[in-house]
């Protein structure tokens, strides 16, 4: 396998994602939590840490809980940059693909977590700030007054943190993916060909997409106990998304790949979602190398930061078809090199 590790443009990106994605946004919050710091003599005990957008707050804590905002903070850039970071070398990246085929080092889907990561400093930060200015000098943090219009300046801030974190950082070009060769002769009128196969998710992505769904059962059952207390608005929400989500994962689990001369055919074993492309508006037939977590940000129907389209369960070669549109469509599916030569015959035929 190639390593582009060590092109001028990848470490050049690198480089930037540090100071941009990672260095600045943490400096933001911890600038964030020195001001609160400096103002914890002039606010009351306990603060108020939760509004309803009724008024004053509604929820109370002692004064250290002003720090756990910019703890998760830290936590979330943390945790985005070891995914932007890491994600090209998962194990099984060059699976599939010819012996010295290039991998590829950095990605949209990279440069935009780095771009989140600055804007979720800024959110993060003005609204540790925003909370503590509000009690400076309060007796009693119930007369605070509402900080609603902060919490609408810090989406504010997230949004423009965001956009400019994404223009700060390098556009790296992607790798020449490689044309499917042929492999077969041009078929004659009197034959017929076709290639089936069944994509099926990578183990990594039924854990993480398992331990999600866990999480989101366990907070609903939290949410359900205490629901004759506090209400069954929010039990309801969270069961009708503990549905959907289950829907969503069996949809997404496997899908059938099919390749003949209506062109090539990706359809879930439930039936939805399914994409048919014809041969006629099949411009282009290639195989790239495809990383769920960084070239799509997860596993399942995806649309990538660069506008490509498709199915990816995996890490590995996939079947990448152009439309005369320009439209692109990727499947990770095992013999992705074999489909596509299928599909060139078939297109030549």
């Amino acid at each position: 396998m190639s390593d582009t590790t060590s092109t001028p443009d990848v470490l050049r990106a690198r480089a930037v994602f540090l100071r941009v994605g990672v260095i600045a946004p943490l400096v933001l919050l911890a600038l964030s939590v020195v001001i609160v710091a400096a103002w914890l003599p002039e606010l009351p005990d306990p603060v108020g840490i939760h509004w309803s957008g009724d008024g004053g707050p509604d929820g109370f804590a002692p004064k250290g809980m002003l720090f756990f905002t910019p703890a998760v903070g830290a936590g979330v850039v943390g945790l985005l940059a070891v995914l932007a970071w890491f994600a090209h070398r998962m194990p099984g990246a060059n699976r599939g693909l010819p012996a010295g085929a290039p991998v590829p080092q950095w990605s949209p889907t990279a440069r935009f977590l780095g771009a989140i990561n600055l804007g979720m400093g800024l959110f993060m930060g003005l609204l540790t700030v925003s909370t503590a200015d509000a009690q400076r000098g309060l007796a009693d943090a119930a007369d605070a007054p509402d900080i609603t219009p902060w919490m609408f300046i810090g989406f504010g801030a997230l949004i423009v943190g965001t956009i400019i974190g994404w223009f700060a950082q390098p556009h790296v070009a992607p790798i020449e993916p490689w044309v499917a060769a042929t492999g077969t002769p041009p078929l004659t009128d009197t034959e017929r060909m076709a290639w089936f196969g069944t994509a099926t998710m990578a183990r990594t992505g039924v854990v993480v997409l398992g331990v999600a769904m866990l999480v989101l059962l366990g907070v609903t059952a939290f949410v359900v106990a205490r629901a004759p207390e506090d209400g069954w608005g929010t039990a309801w929400l969270l069961i009708g998304l503990c549905a959907l989500m289950l829907v969503v994962i069996c949809c997404m689990f496997a899908f059938r790949v099919r390749v003949d001369r209506r062109g090539l055919q990706v359809r879930s074993l439930l039936g939805w979602p399914s994409s048919r492309i014809s041969l006629d508006d099949i411009e282009r037939v290639q195989v790239v190398p495809v990383n769920p977590l960084a070239d799509f940000g997860g596993w399942g129907w995806r649309i990538a930061m660069d506008g490509r389209r498709g199915v990816v369960l995996r890490t590995g070669e996939a079947l990448q078809v152009t439309q005369r549109s320009g439209r692109v469509f990727v499947v990770t599916v095992d013999g992705a090199a074999d489909a596509g030569s299928v599909l060139q015959a078939l297109r030549a035929g």
